[in-house]
């Protein structure tokens, strides 16, 4: 049973009206109670701000689109850094585009816990959550893409909703996806022909 106790913080709750009021916070296995016992591990947040962790609901921070990125910079390497006063952290790198290191520690220093990946190429799902289990100290997700998938495309134009719906949730469930991502329908393919989509045809 783990048990902590944050003092003298400053404490932004905007659902319960908390706007600053400097608060005890009591954390008995992961869920904020009235108390805890006195063996519990005290923070000392004087002066600092106490509130619930951010949610990224949109990010690019995960697969193949990143490691292009990557590609692009090899520079980014040479801005590696390590911090080995700040407990156990592993060396990071990257400036424009980061490692899986970095991404994790810059989120956490911001206040963020939880970050979903906006664009996960289907076939590519696997690359994606292996990025996304070694990104430390964030929970994650991600967003199949469906915008240029041919199946879907098809089955709208006939109108096959009842097909549509099936493939999506099979697709969802195999690549362990989190939602629906669907932006520009069609559009990759008809630029490659240098057009532009008009409609579902």
């Amino acid at each position: 049973m783990a048990e902590y106790l944050i003092k003298n913080g400053f404490v932004f709750d905007p659902v319960l009206g908390i706007n600053g009021d400097k608060k005890d916070i009591a954390i008995k296995d992961g869920k904020i109670v009235e108390s805890v016992g006195a063996s519990a591990k005290v923070i000392d947040a004087a002066g600092k701000t106490v509130m619930a962790g951010g949610v990224d609901i949109h990010a690019h921070v995960a697969g193949p689109k990143v490691n292009v990125g990557r590609w692009f910079r090899p520079e980014d390497k040479k801005q590696a850094t390590y911090e080995p006063g700040r407990g156990v952290r592993r060396m990071s790198g990257g400036f424009s585009v980061p490692t899986v290191f970095k991404t994790g520690y810059e989120y956490a220093n911001m206040g963020y816990t939880t970050v979903m990946e906006a664009a996960m190429p289907p076939f590519y799902a696997r690359h994606v959550h292996e990025e996304m289990r070694d990104t430390p100290i964030l929970d994650q997700g991600a967003y199949p893409v469906f915008g240029n998938n041919w199946f879907v495309l098809e089955y709208l134009k006939n109108g096959e909703i009842e097909n549509t719906a099936a493939y999506i949730a099979w697709l969802l469930r195999m690549t362990k996806g989190y939602a629906i991502k669907c932006v520009n329908p069609g559009g990759t393919e008809a630029w490659g022909w240098g057009l532009n989509c008009t409609s579902v045809h």
